[in-house]
């Protein structure tokens, strides 16, 4: 009788077992669920990078050229009003549009003077279309003098 009693205590049943490998299944769909979501977290975020550093290149640019030269892109790709880009009008309207990496950025800039003409406030914005369709938007804004007459 004691010889039975030991043999049922050894080891693990077959229901133990297949809880415990639902239990470690569970677990691995979790992490690797968190996996999914920090990859699509980067893929967004490398985005906004890539379109902030677009937008900076655009104001870069205007301070090489003539202070006559800096001027609106086309009134169409940004509304004066909310100042906001409007997007059913891109790309036609876009100042101009980069392809990085599969992905088409539009910028749209306004240029807005002074009363005094002494300094531009510059409005630049790089949009860009997701996966699902919805537009996002970066929006840098500087100012240049008109110091020097250049």
């Amino acid at each position: 009788m004691a010889g039975s009693d030991r043999r049922r205590n050894e080891g693990f049943s077959l229901v133990e077992v297949l809880v415990a490998l639902g239990i470690l299944a569970v677990g691995l769909l979790a992490l690797a669920l968190f996996q999914i979501t920090a990859i699509q977290g980067n893929a967004s975020a490398s985005r906004s990078t890539v379109a902030t550093q677009l937008a900076q290149d655009r104001l870069e640019r205007f301070r090489h050229v003539t202070w006559a030269s800096i001027v609106s892109s086309n009134s169409g790709g940004f509304d004066n009003g909310t100042m906001l880009p409007v997007y059913a009008n891109l790309p036609a309207a876009a100042g101009d549009s980069i392809t990085v990496k599969g992905k088409t950025y539009y910028r749209v800039w306004y240029v807005a003077a002074s009363p005094t003409n002494t300094f531009k406030t510059i409005t630049v914005w790089c949009c860009w279309l997701d996966e699902r369709q919805t537009w996002h938007r970066v929006m840098l804004v500087s100012q240049r003098s008109n110091v020097g007459g250049v």
